[in-house]
């Protein structure tokens, strides 16, 4: 008993340990070995097939099957009448041949532990184990301002029965971004480059996090104060007083009109309105501007295509046939340029019943089990589809909470109608009880992902009681996600990124902001414009996309703009508007918009190549990619269909060329109707020129239009 005893002062340090009896805990001593050497991660034996016929599970979130798995009397693992000889003893130690090399040596204090564990008798505690309540990282937050700075870090176990054990040499480390600092397997940090992250550290089922900064000091640096349009500007200017980067200045008007009618309405202003624009001479034209788009309903056009594409609702295949599909586009456009607050939104799309036809926006939960994987990721920011399996691996989500996610849509039962020109009507109603396609037998207790418990009358609706905490005591989740979505998409960047991977391991760059923000929601009663309203009208969405020397190779900040690709709507429809010919689609009347064509499948090249999905998996913005590649630009360069809507008649530049007769006015339309803006006094001399020495004039302009609508500029939103 002495030597046991020594054996927990050796593995624990000072600090009293976990098990006051002195024996060795197969779930709080062994787990924890296993773990520290890989042994139950996703490359190793807790992959899905397990490896060499010996399966852990992942991470260790099954324990009595780990144990049972261990214990196996046939498989050598763990020989108590001679315990030296153990499989889970000679292999991890090279003594046998193991595919996965040598995890630690003989006589180590992880050999030690498994080795007293099987004298002991290989016994469980699996359930009766004291506790692990938390973990705790210390130090929580660190700054380094040289390259490199070592910090070490700190790891206390906390049990329920209040005793504490320093667990660092047993804690898993892992960084959230490459590069900015190396963490070695006992915790000691070392900083390798500028920039910021967060170490996830777990041990056992508990994790935490100590988040790092990275700054070189400068010792000339001057903070240059800049106006602030409000209080988004207070938040990111602290941030970027901190890390000793200035911001770029205001954007031009012309960059700003494009940029927010791309933003708020998909596509770019006509010439008329850019000349009117920039004709305003009023301190507050921007802000007039910005509510004038709001107005239009081209702003509705916009999120109710990415609300049907993120919900897989108008992917291809099945429910493409619905008439539902269209009526809930149609409903979805109707309820944002309404300015539906943003709670009734969500809550006609999770718990509505009734008929497609009369209530479109029940189309939306057409897949039971897909809308259990699609609310929490477009509506909470959190992806539950790990935990399908097993618990989640870099979150705090547990099998559990996916279960429960699944109980409160167990009761939605539907009925098709018979198929007719338009395709189905889909009738919702709910069941008094549930019927879970779920493979577990026992009854699955209805919690909240925040751990309450829910209490539902048999015969009422669990969906409501779901959009009840959504937007009462999980707000701050639904505010911090929509937030986070909308700033993502008007600034290129969420402050969480992905926008829709808010978990744990992912902190935000500006806490202080994402929160602002979602409060300033909230006591605005949900207001999507008045949102979209305050993000555009500060500074930090205002500036231009040009760096300055300071902010240079800044990008996760907001210090300058960003350039975003055009998605394969604005695109579509930035193309269709600087010729002036409609693209033609498989589904729709004519004239339609890129973004009014419901249908994942709209059977137009130029979408599918820029990142229009054919299919969606599931809720991930990551399904598009704002990459460009070479098909991209080839398309563009070779494309057909693109010179015969330059060269068409009725088209932008046969009625340019008719109208201007002169060269330098013809080439300043063309700019405006592509680019958005009128040439610079170079270009406007530049494309005289070349006007004047092609073979006609209108050959000329049909060359000059082509090389803008390949430009940069235009492919790009800055």
């Amino acid at each position: 008993m002495i030597r046991v005893a020594c054996l927990v002062c050796v593995l624990a340090g000072p600090v009293v340990a976990a098990d006051p009896a002195g024996s060795v805990s197969f779930t709080n001593d062994v787990m924890p070995v296993l773990g520290k050497a890989g042994c139950n991660s996703g490359a190793c034996h807790g992959h899905n097939s397990g490896k060499a016929g010996f399966k852990l599970s992942l991470r260790g979130y099954d324990l009595r099957a780990d144990f049972t798995a261990l214990v196996d009397p046939d498989s050598g693992r763990v020989e108590r009448e001679d315990p030296a000889d153990s499989l889970i003893l000679q292999m991890p130690t090279a003594q046998l041949e193991h595919g996965g090399g040598k995890r630690f040596e003989v006589g180590s204090e992880s050999y030690r532990v498994l080795l007293e564990w099987i004298r002991q008798g290989a016994k469980s505690d699996v359930g009766t184990a004291t506790k692990l309540e938390r973990i705790d990282v210390h130090p929580a937050v660190f700054e380094h301002v040289r390259i490199p700075q070592v910090e070490t870090l700190k790891v206390t176990a906390h049990f329920e029965d209040g005793r504490q054990r320093d667990v660092t040499r047993l804690a898993i480390y892992e960084v959230s971004t490459e590069g900015v600092v190396d963490v070695d397997r006992t915790g000691r940090v070392v900083s390798r480059r500028t920039g910021e992250t967060a170490v996830l550290v777990r041990f056992l089922n508990k994790k935490t996090l100590s988040k790092g900064l990275v700054v070189r000091r400068k010792k000339r640096f001057s903070w240059a104060a800049a106006p602030q349009h409000n209080f988004i500007d207070r938040h990111v200017d602290d941030k970027l007083k901190k890390i000793q980067v200035l911001p770029s200045s205001v954007c031009t008007d012309a960059e700003f009109l494009r940029r927010a009618s791309l933003d708020i309405c998909g596509v770019p202003p006509d010439p008329d309105e850019v000349t009117a624009f920039l004709k305003e001479t009023s301190a507050d034209r921007r802000a007039r501007k910005i509510d004038e788009l709001l107005s239009r309903e081209d702003f509705g056009d916009v999120w109710a295509m990415r609300w049907l594409e993120l919900s897989g609702t108008n992917e291809s295949g099945d429910s493409a046939r619905f008439k539902g599909v269209w009526t809930l586009s149609l409903w979805l456009r109707r309820a944002i340029n309404t300015n539906l607050p943003y709670d009734r939104l969500v809550r006609e799309l999770v718990a509505g019943k009734g008929s497609s036809i009369h209530n479109p926006a029940i189309t939306f939960t057409v897949n039971q089990l897909k809308r259990v994987e699609t609310v929490p990721q477009l509506f909470l920011g959190i992806r539950l589809q790990c935990a399908e399996c097993h618990d989640h691996p870099f979150d705090v989500w547990t099998q559990a909470n996916y279960r429960s996610m699944t109980e409160f849509f167990g009761q939605l039962g539907s009925k098709e109608g018979p198929i007719d020109a338009y395709g189905r009507e889909i009738r919702r109603f709910v069941k008094p009880e549930s019927r879970v396609p779920w493979k577990a037998k026992d009854r699955v207790e209805l919690v909240h992902l925040d751990g309450s418990r829910v209490s539902v009358p048999v015969a009422s609706d669990r969906r409501d009681a779901l959009v009840d905490w959504m937007f009462g005591p999980g707000r701050r989740l639904t505010a911090r996600a929509i937030v986070n979505r909308v700033w993502g998409r008007m600034l290129g960047r969420g402050i969480v990124h992905p926008v829709d991977d808010m978990r744990f391991s992912n902190p935000p760059v500006n806490e202080p902001l994402l929160a602002a923000l979602a409060d300033d929601l909230v006591a605005h009663r949900w207001d999507l414009k008045h949102l979209v309203r305050t993000i555009a009208r500060s500074r930090t969405y205002q500036q231009s996309s040009i760096p300055n020397e300071s902010n240079r190779n800044e990008h996760d900040n907001f210090s300058h703009a960003a350039l975003r690709r055009l998605s394969a709507e604005q695109l579509a429809d930035s193309v269709s508007r600087a010729t002036g010919i409609d693209e033609p689609y498989r589904v729709g009347p004519p004239g339609l918009r890129a973004v009014h064509v419901p249908y994942v499948a709209a059977g137009s090249k130029l979408l599918r190549l820029f990142g229009r999905p054919t299919e969606r998996a599931s809720a991930c913005e990551c399904v598009r990619s704002p990459d460009t590649t070479l098909p991209q630009v080839m398309h563009l360069l070779n494309s057909e269909e693109l010179w015969k809507k330059i060269r068409a008649a009725g088209g932008t530049v046969e009625r340019l060329s008719g109208k201007h007769a002169e060269a330098g006015g013809l080439v300043t339309a063309l700019y405006l109707a592509v680019l958005s803006r009128p040439p610079s006094r170079e270009e406007s001399e530049t494309g005289t020129r070349y006007l004047a020495t092609s073979r006609t004039r209108r050959e000329g302009a049909e060359d000059l239009a082509w090389a803008l609508l390949n430009s940069p500029e235009f492919l790009f939103n800055h």
